[in-house]
């Protein structure tokens, strides 16, 4: 091979070694928001097991004043503990999902609204905001980490 066609199958291959294909991210994008209102009905339905896949088996659970929870099986409990609150209902929904290019990592934001009976029976409502990062497990989407926080001022 003379030295300038070897010079240009060599530039030519570390071009197309270098082009990463591109996610359709408009696509992950529906697939996490529906991922997401899948959740919010394991929620309403108590499952746990179900709230629990959709957290990688490292993902984390950051709920406020409470200390971080690590790993599925104590996400898992941690929501089980949740779900003990009587009239328990949780609903949110992102406003905002971010895909990466690669396909592999996003961030979704939105609000939730969060209400359940006080231990003198009042009902208590909560309405706040939340952030999930999402990441890719052998294929399919996973919650690596989520936090969420009140919009209502300390007491």
């Amino acid at each position: 091979m003379r030295p300038v066609s070897l010079i240009f199958a060599l530039a030519a291959a570390a071009g197309l070694g270098g082009c990463a294909p591109h996610a359709d991210v408009a696509a992950e994008e529906r697939t996490i928001r529906e991922l997401e209102r899948r959740w919010v009905k394991a929620v309403a339905a108590e499952d746990t097991t179900a709230i629990g896949n959709v957290y990688a088996e490292d993902g984390e659970f950051l709920p406020p004043g409470a200390p971080r929870v690590s790993g599925r099986a104590a996400v898992r409990s941690a929501w089980a503990g949740i779900l003990k609150a009587p009239n328990l209902s949780l609903t949110f929904e992102s406003s905002k999902v971010v895909v990466s290019s690669a396909g592999d990592l996003a961030v979704a934001t939105g609000p939730y609204k969060l209400g359940l009976d006080g231990p003198k029976g009042q009902r208590i409502e909560d309405a706040g905001k939340f952030v999930e990062a999402w990441t890719r497990v052998n294929g399919e989407w996973k919650v690596l980490g989520n936090i969420f926080n009140s919009d209502k001022p300390p007491t």
